[in-house]
């Protein structure tokens, strides 16, 4: 069941009020936001995902103030990849264990154990020569 703008506009409308040095986010600004968001991430994330999403920023005591609060959220549902949500990677893969326990902070990328895949090898590339040059 895909996302529904309006708990995407409140998600960000309360998250970005709540935070005690967050700007706070006009409606229009969170509407072209939306606009932005790639289609297969409305479509896959839920409504009980973005909530989940915006509770674990909450709670989140060493977030990643440098990314824009939709790319901080979405970095609690999707597989990381240099510090970005990976929306090609997909969702996290314990993601269903997360959110079944809400109620406690869980990390957004996990020390050594994230299962996150290793990126593609382009073809014809040799990772024994990778970082030789």
């Amino acid at each position: 069941m895909a996302m529904n703008p309006t708990t995407f506009t409140l998600g960000m409308r309360t998250v970005s009020a709540v935070l005690p040095y967050g700007k706070k986010l006009l409606d229009d600004e969170i509407k072209f936001i939306w606009l932005m968001l790639p289609e297969g991430v409305k479509d896959l994330v839920t409504d009980q995902m973005w909530g989940y999403a915006c509770s674990q920023r909450l709670m989140d005591p060493n977030p990643d103030k440098e990314l824009a609060l939709h790319i901080q959220l979405l970095r609690y549902v999707y597989r990381i990849r240099d510090g970005q949500p990976a929306f090609d990677w997909g969702l996290k893969a314990d993601l269903p264990q997360r959110m079944a326990m809400g109620g406690q902070f869980h990390p957004p990328v996990l020390p050594a154990g994230d299962p996150t895949p290793p990126p593609p090898q382009l073809p014809g590339s040799n990772p024994a020569l990778e970082g030789l040059l």
